[in-house]
């Protein structure tokens, strides 16, 4: 990258100081000799295109880090999944395909119980560690399809586009729960976790995501204050 910008820095001030002596020439009426001529011509050459090339590098370096950037901002550094920014687009575009597929679009919602417990009794790095696992194995028990995100502290969101109808959803969460039986060994610590769950199924004519997240969130709780 450093090269690039030192190539298009370059280019510029050269181009301009040789277009610069062009019209000075031109007004002075200097001649130059056939090897001048030659040498001139032969240099404003390599300068533009030293210009042009340093340019497309240059841009295409700045798309390039864009994208990067845009990426980082939609996903979760700890876990290395989506965060609360993808979860909500990904679900605003599976209502979206509903919309026109008449297919059903499923949420859960996810909330690791007594948390704080693990991060007071083996440190704040093994519940980081054990955030990261949990949704490692959320990941890898879902379809391709699905969007698992991080939505912020001990919480996970999973987004199911097209679904045949509620029950579809329902069997995402029994899956995400049969993922939690295995106790998780993080270091020399083995420790069980589990989560409470809310799910919630809904369709892009009348439903909006941010419906849907609060009424997985609210069954959540719910679920939550049963233990």
């Amino acid at each position: 990258m450093t090269a690039r910008r030192t190539l298009f820095f370059l280019a510029i001030p050269l181009s301009l100081m040789l277009l610069c002596f062009y019209i000075w020439t031109l007004s002075t009426g200097v001649a130059l000799s056939g090897i001048g001529r030659t040498g001139a011509i032969s240099v404003t050459v390599g300068a533009v295109a030293l210009l042009f090339l340093s340019s497309i590098a240059a841009l295409w370096d700045g798309g390039r880090q864009e994208a990067e950037l845009a990426q980082a901002v939609r996903k979760d550094p700890l876990t290395g999944l989506g965060n609360r920014f993808q979860a909500e687009s990904r679900l605003n575009l599976a209502l979206e395909q509903s919309r026109i597929n008449g297919r059903a679009v499923g949420v859960v919602f996810c909330d690791v119980n007594d948390f704080k417990v693990v991060n007071d009794v083996y440190g704040h790095t093994v519940g980081d560690r054990l955030l990261a696992a949990i949704g490692a194995r959320f990941a890898d028990s879902v379809r391709p399809s699905d969007t698992v995100a991080r939505y912020g502290g001990d919480e996970f969101v999973v987004v199911c586009p097209d679904l045949r109808n509620a029950n579809d959803v329902g069997l995402v969460a029994e899956r995400l729960k049969m993922t939690m039986d295995r106790p998780f060994v993080i270091g020399s610590h083995s420790i069980i976790a589990k989560t409470s769950i809310g799910i919630t199924v809904g369709y892009g004519t009348r439903n909006s995501a941010e419906e849907l997240l609060s009424r997985a969130d609210a069954e959540m709780y719910r679920n939550k204050l049963q233990l």
